[in-house]
């Protein structure tokens, strides 16, 4: 029990999670990206800002190389240190002006920026060979807030919610098709509970791909021929439920041998994605361990539905030297489709 109350200064929040909350409050973002950056992929795509059908990001796909950026840099400076008190105190100053200087920092050591914010140009147009017809926030998009839930701050979620809500309410969508299951599990689970009349038809872009390779057999081209295996995304087997539709998709893929993990659906490994902002070298150890995991199948090519999934396990791939590939659902689709 605290005695005296200069003690409640030892149990202060890490400052990493504090820089989150604070960016998700103030600029609608984990990171602070702009609405140009958030919405850049998609340019002369002229997605209308009405329709039934709404597809989200949530910027999440944007804001993962930022993030891994910024994760490098942790793992080489000391959180206590002078040199990370003076970044963080920095921010007072360059806040004024719009300036983010994580921001700064993790998009000098980002690599894989574009290929991230494709992913969310190759979604759209996989979604418009399918026949839906799209609406997008474009720059007011804003983040779902799920990392307020998951670090458990649900009066700014519920403050944070009202934002997003009237947002989407604005474009009379019916239907709203995540990118992210993060974003999904809060639309589904989290924000009928905060929100009033929060009344929407909420899919993965895995749930929407299903629908539609249901009501079209065949549709589905392949220019693949090898093994394959899937990450499950901890969010989408262990609390969406989501697991054998990923399957019966790539079932119906030509050329592809489905192998599977040992680890699988509900019982999958962690990718170590979420844990990377609060322990960085132990996530990068979590990492290693699924991608062996997964390459122990003798697949030639690893599927993930998440961009946190993607992005740890390709990392790892990377600094490990490994030949496995490891794609996003959506670019293994588009990549047939496109053809």
């Amino acid at each position: 029990m605290l005695k005296r109350k200069e003690e409640c200064s030892d149990y202060r929040l890490p400052a990493t999670i504090e820089v989150i909350r604070s960016n998700i409050r103030k600029y609608g973002n984990p990171l602070g990206l702009s609405g140009k950056e958030i919405a850049g992929w998609s340019e002369d795509l002229n997605l209308p800002r009405e329709g039934e059908v709404l597809l989200y990001t949530g910027g999440e796909y944007q804001l993962v190389p930022y993030i891994d950026g910024l994760v490098d840099m942790l793992t080489k400076m000391d959180q206590g240190s002078m040199g990370f008190s003076l970044m963080m105190g920095f921010r007072n100053l360059v806040d004024r002006v719009g300036v983010n200087p994580e921001k700064i920092v993790a998009g000098v050591l980002s690599g894989q920026k574009e290929r991230f914010r494709y992913v969310n140009r190759k979604a759209a147009e996989v979604l418009q060979r399918m026949g839906l017809q799209l609406c997008y926030l474009g720059e007011e998009e804003l983040y779902s807030g799920a990392l307020l839930y998951e670090y458990g701050f649900m009066y700014d979620l519920r403050r944070h919610a009202r934002k997003v809500a009237e947002l989407i309410r604005r474009t009379g969508a019916r239907t709203i098709i995540c990118l992210s299951p993060h974003s999904a599990e809060v639309f589904k689970l989290i924000y009928p509970r905060l929100i009033e009349d929060f009344h929407y038809e909420v899919k993965t872009f895995t749930e929407a791909l299903w629908d539609w390779s249901n009501s079209s057999p065949g549709g589905l081209v392949a220019t693949f021929e090898g093994k394959l295996t899937v990450h499950d995304s901890c969010r989408m087997a262990r609390e969406l439920g989501i697991t054998e539709e990923i399957r019966e998709i790539l079932k119906r893929v030509k050329g592809v041998s489905l192998i599977e993990p040992e680890f699988n659906r509900r019982w999958t490994t962690c990718c170590g994605g979420p844990g990377k902002v609060l322990f960085p070298e132990l996530a990068g150890k979590i990492s290693a361990r699924r991608l062996e995991e997964l390459m122990d199948t003798g697949a030639d090519v690893v599927v993930t539905f998440c961009p946190y999934c993607l992005a740890a396990l390709d990392k790892a791939r990377r600094e490990g030297q490994r030949s496995i590939e490891i794609q996003d659902i959506i670019e293994f689709i588009y990549r047939g489709m496109a053809k």
